[in-house]
């Protein structure tokens, strides 16, 4: 467009109002009701998070988890741990009888 020419819509716009819309005094209510009535009854797995996420539930799942998280440990001990020195002679020595199964004790 050339700097000089005026655009005819410019003039359009300038002299647009927006309309003038009463809403009536329900409508709130009536929108509000009417997104309660579309609504659908929340299913098995929403009413069961809505039941886990209590708050004094959440405290007890979480003491659960902590405890069984502890039985674990202590069930299951931590694998030996070997010194660099010994995993590397592990893993190339043939007379290991672990050499080739790459499972160490």
């Amino acid at each position: 467009m050339k700097p000089n020419d005026p655009d005819p819509l410019d003039d359009l716009l300038a002299q647009w109002q927006a309309p003038q819309a009463e809403t009536p005094p329900e409508f709130r209510r009536e929108v509000w009701r009417r997104i309660s009535a579309a609504e659908s009854e929340p299913g098995w797995i929403e009413k069961l998070a809505w039941w886990l996420l209590r708050p004094k539930r959440e405290v007890l799942i979480v003491a659960a988890a902590v405890v069984m998280a502890v039985l674990w440990g202590l069930t299951h001990p931590p694998e030996p741990e070997f010194t660099p020195h010994d995993a590397y002679v592990m893993s190339v020595s043939p007379f290991d009888p672990h050499h080739l199964n790459g499972r160490y004790p």
